[in-house]
């Protein structure tokens, strides 16, 4: 008996001293800040010249990302953001001017002389108001 009882206790010692060792773990993740982001571009949506011109939308600006390679290297070359990548940058520099609509103007590869590749993706930036 004195034997199982030195076990139980034992044992739940070092579930004491394990649990409180783990009290000061934290786990650091972007999952939030991603689906914060992808959540607040969702409500940006993608109209032509035309297509902005049926609407009141009030300009608020333009908006540009671009990435420059100056490496030739191919490792860093197949590293490259994607367009939609950029697309998502833009759209998120349009949320946070306060606009609800993006028309994009052009978005792909651009000479530029220091740079091996040049990315650049260029639009302009609206609010509409639905009326909701």
């Amino acid at each position: 008996m004195k034997h199982l009882t030195f076990a139980v206790s034992s044992a739940t010692l070092l579930m004491v001293m394990l649990l409180s060792g783990c009290s000061n773990l934290s786990l650091r993740t972007n999952a939030g800040t991603i689906a914060l982001g992808n959540a607040k571009i969702a409500e940006i949506d993608t109209y032509t010249s035309g297509e902005i011109s049926r609407f009141k939308a009030k300009f608020l600006g333009d908006v540009t990302t671009s990435y420059c390679e100056v490496s030739s290297d191919p490792d860093k070359l197949n590293d490259l953001p994607s367009l939609s990548s950029m697309t998502k940058s833009l759209k998120l520099q349009v949320k946070q001017r306060g606009g609800n609509a993006i028309v994009m103007k052009q978005c792909g590869k651009v000479n530029y002389p220091s740079c091996a590749v040049y990315l650049e993706c260029n639009g302009e930036a609206y609010v509409i108001d639905r009326g909701i």
